[in-house]
């Protein structure tokens, strides 16, 4: 990379491969983009029913970034929602239960059932309970059955669920904890004699879950952010046993929506939009409302790509330089030099932008010349004749 001085930047504000959205930066999306899931979640809210939306869109059309903006910008600003992301999850329960658990702790979860429920003990262990769960943690009582036993009637009494079974597998997660205070993918397989779900029971276990985080967060719903389940991403054909296992989870799922504690949003590709359409058209009416609720992603306008450049480039811009709403490094008419296809789908605009600077030398005339832009789009987005000649 070329002196960031010449550049008027402090590093390069892009990433070379774009998969997905950045850590610390503030995320851009379209103002028409914003407005259409912020009028979408409005409506969902304001009504009783399935609160669900499914987001398609090819590979590098955005899908990434719409979830992480709902994540780290929209339901936060909402305070009553609390989101979790889940990047490519397995389509089996113990798989998103896992993914939900770890997301969480093991000592956070257990520690907010314990103080659910403290306040519902009568018994004699009552001043334990009250002293609090790192207490419990260092006290020599940690396994006597009557602590299990008065947590698991407690759970019931604090109204987190009514199935006795459910209860005392969460009254266990607790009180396991100072000898194992951390999740195995093996405490989700449900049929296992020391899993910590129940089979044939996960979404009413699921449900508990979720009645756990809104009562120890004192919010309104859940919501779970899905970017893609990876067996129909990424595999051609599902067996059986696979299509089973997506379908359920994904039943499961949305009938927790319908009870008005879980959001959920899945990001998919068109692939997995007709997978999924195939499979049962029935559910997917249920889970987009006939369609109302499947928002596939448009291509990136000219001004939109325009726009989307300027914003990480002002985020590096350098202390005290002018150019702060400018296209710099880059020439003003950046996005009309480059083909539809490279500026119209975010993560090939974000590469290319990447590898314009990043390749930049010192001797690199800025702004960067017609010439040397289409010289970083050719090697990165070769035109099929292009190929065919090399």
């Amino acid at each position: 990379m070329a002196d960031a001085t010449r550049l008027g930047l402090t590093s390069n504000p892009f990433e070379p491969a774009a998969s997905g959205a950045p850590v610390t930066a503030d995320l851009w999306l379209p103002e028409s983009w914003r407005t259409r899931l912020r009028s979408s979640i409005d409506l969902l809210s304001g009504g009783r029913g399935v609160k669900a939306l499914a987001v398609s869109g090819a590979y590098g059309s955005g899908k990434s970034y719409v979830l992480q903006w709902l994540l780290r910008e929209e339901f936060p600003r909402r305070h009553d929602v609390k989101p979790f992301y889940f990047d490519n999850p397995g389509v089996q329960f113990y798989d998103l239960a896992n993914s939900l658990l770890r997301q969480i702790g093991r000592k956070d979860l257990a520690k907010c059932i314990w103080e659910l429920a403290a306040i519902h003990v009568t018994g004699y262990q009552r001043d334990l309970f009250l002293r609090g769960f790192e207490e419990y943690l260092r006290s020599h009582r940690r396994q006597t059955t009557d602590v299990l036993s008065e947590l698991q009637t407690s759970i019931v009494n604090a109204r987190i669920t009514a199935d006795e079974e459910i209860a005392h597998r969460l009254a266990r997660l607790v009180t396991d904890s100072p000898r194992k205070p951390y999740f195995e993918y093996r405490d989700f397989v449900a049929g296992r004699p020391d899993a910590l779900v129940t089979e044939r029971e996960e979404a009413a276990y699921f449900g508990a879950i979720l009645t756990i985080l809104r009562l120890a967060s004192g919010i309104k719903s859940v919501a779970f952010l899905v970017d893609e389940f990876e067996e129909i991403s990424l595999q051609k054909r599902l067996t059986k046993r696979e299509a089973h296992d997506y379908l359920a989870t994904l039943r499961r799922l949305i009938d927790l929506t319908h009870e008005g504690n879980l959001w959920l949003v899945v990001a998919m590709t068109p692939d997995a939009v007709q997978k999924t359409n195939a499979l049962a058209p029935a559910l997917w009416d249920r889970f987009t409302n006939k369609g109302k609720y499947h928002w596939e992603l448009p291509a990136l306008s000219e001004g939109d790509a325009t726009a989307l450049v300027k914003h990480r480039l002002a985020a590096v811009r350098a202390q005290g330089d002018a150019r702060a709403d400018e296209l710099f490094p880059f020439p003003p008419d950046l996005v009309s030099l480059l083909k539809p296809a490279t500026f119209s789908t975010p993560r090939r605009l974000v590469q290319f932008c990447f590898y314009a600077i990043g390749g930049a030398t010192e001797s690199t005339p800025v702004p960067f010349r017609e010439d040397y832009l289409k010289k970083v789009e050719a090697k990165l987005y070769p035109s099929a004749r292009e190929v065919a000649e090399s």
